[in-house]
């Protein structure tokens, strides 16, 4: 499978040529922090692994403001790897996985105490979250770049799963006495 890193780099590379700095920006920009996950030292790791394998081209710039920074481009190659990355993807079978979810996945090992002081806490977390969303979308509110209309659907598709968690969690709180005995 095409690391998830790749697919991000790609994607982004895809849309025009940049240096990495530019690169972590349109990232943000694009609101992706809220869907996925990715380490800035692994975006620059990235960067160096895909010229090596041909799959984005990199030259050197002057940096007329700044520090002389490599500006890199999305190969032919790298578009077939980054359309096999996506291809991969969507064909995918895969639970909704979260770091919260393998840790309810083990509230039988606590107290009921334990347990419904960790759902309170996953609750808080959840709407914070939603509040991060709301946040974010107004921040973009203004925005008229190509890119807002599926940035706001991503954001939409974090929100929905967000509000299925806390009915699941309203739920859940009530069946605690069960789980753990």
């Amino acid at each position: 499978m095409v690391p998830k890193v790749e697919v991000v780099v790609l994607g982004l590379l895809a849309g025009e040529p940049m240096h990495g700095y530019d690169l972590l920006e349109r990232f943000r920009e694009r609101s992706m922090g809220f869907w996925v996950e990715v380490g800035k030292a692994s975006v620059y790791q990235t960067l160096h692994r895909l010229e090596a394998r041909s799959l984005i081209a990199g030259r050197a710039q002057d940096g007329r403001e700044g520090p002389d920074r490599r500006v890199y481009r999305i190969t032919r190659a790298g578009r077939s790897r980054l359309a096999e990355g996506l291809a991969e993807r969507f064909a995918q079978l895969a639970p909704y996985e979260t770091e919260a979810g393998l840790a309810l996945g083990f509230l039988d090992r606590l107290s009921v105490a334990e347990a419904k002081a960790a759902v309170t806490a996953r609750d808080r977390a959840v709407r914070d979250l939603l509040d991060a969303l709301t946040d974010e979308r107004a921040r973009s509110r203004g925005a008229t770049d190509p890119g807002r209309a599926l940035r706001d659907a991503m954001l939409d598709r974090q929100r929905a799963l967000a509000e299925a968690e806390l009915a699941w969690l309203d739920g859940f709180r009530s069946s605690l006495g069960k789980i753990r005995r």
